[in-house]
């Protein structure tokens, strides 16, 4: 008697496999972009127009993966292993759209900062070199100014106890660190009672979305006082970053000149070589 053999085997699910594809392709794409924008070698604009299309084939792996588990529930289609992997890797591309969703709940839609609210730092030439997909720079509404001081409340200048020449020196090692470039060259000369305003190119640190900044140094005679105020080129809403990164660059330029006046201070002259007293 002949056995017929039967095929057990089970269908695989092409949603499932689906979706593990386009979860992975969403975080390529989205590793790749941000490389290229860091690298100015993708324009902004495109840029997030690529983060809206990441996180729309997250979402779609998302679903293709629920479709994977409902199949293998009711067919028994293979899709656990591609399912998961699919969630996994939708998670990764979009837990920084989670946490930007969060920061824009949580935080007031402002995109200018100043250390100064009454009298704020001029960004002339920011102003004139802004274009029509860019925030425009306008003067601080009272609104705007109000929800600054309720959100960040310790976003003030600060005032060094040195001369002009020393806070100076301590900003500029500040602005390289940072990377941020001055638009226009430091003045060569200075005298007391001065008051530098310069504009700077600040782009944030990791994928260096493009910001404009203006610091404003006042010589108070026997110290400096420095405000500063950021300006986000794109978007409806900075997430906090402006006022994170006045608090970051205030305090390294604080450190800095600390450390810079421990250097200068007079080491008395070493007793070594000298005939001891007998």
């Amino acid at each position: 008697m002949s056995r017929v053999s039967i095929d057990q085997s089970r269908r695989v699910s092409s949603a499932a496999q689906w979706a593990k594809t386009l979860a992975s392709f969403a975080l390529v794409l989205a590793c790749t972009a941000s490389v290229g924008h860091r690298y100015a070698m993708v324009e902004t604009v495109a840029f997030f127009w690529v983060l809206a299309l990441v996180a729309g084939l997250a979402v779609l792996a998302l679903l293709g993966a629920a479709v994977g588990f409902a199949r293998l529930w009711t067919n028994g289609d293979k899709a656990g292993k591609a399912s998961l992997a699919a969630i996994f890797l939708a998670l990764i591309v979009l837990t920084p759209f989670g946490i930007a969703g969060y920061l824009a709940y949580a935080l007031p839609p402002l995109t200018d900062i100043s250390t100064d609210l009454t009298e704020p730092p001029p960004l002339v030439r920011a102003a004139r070199l802004r274009t029509a997909d860019m925030n425009p720079i306008q003067p601080l509404s009272q609104e705007a100014i109000a929800a600054q001081r309720l959100a960040y409340p310790d976003v003030a200048g600060r005032r060094f106890d040195g001369s002009m020449e020393r806070v100076i020196n301590a900003v500029q090692v500040v602005l390289t660190a940072h990377g941020w470039q001055p638009k226009a060259p430091w003045p060569s000369e200075l005298q007391a009672g001065d008051e530098i305003v310069l504009e700077l190119d600040a782009p944030s640190f990791i994928l260096r979305l493009p910001a404009d900044a203006v610091l404003r140094l006042t010589d108070e005679g026997e110290s400096v006082f420095l405000d500063m105020r950021l300006n986000a080129r794109y978007g409806p809403h900075d997430l906090g970053d402006n006022a994170r990164r006045i608090r970051s660059f205030m305090n390294d330029v604080d450190a800095e000149f600390a450390r810079q006046s421990l250097l200068i201070i007079d080491i008395p002259a070493s007793s070594e070589g000298e005939n001891p007293v007998k």
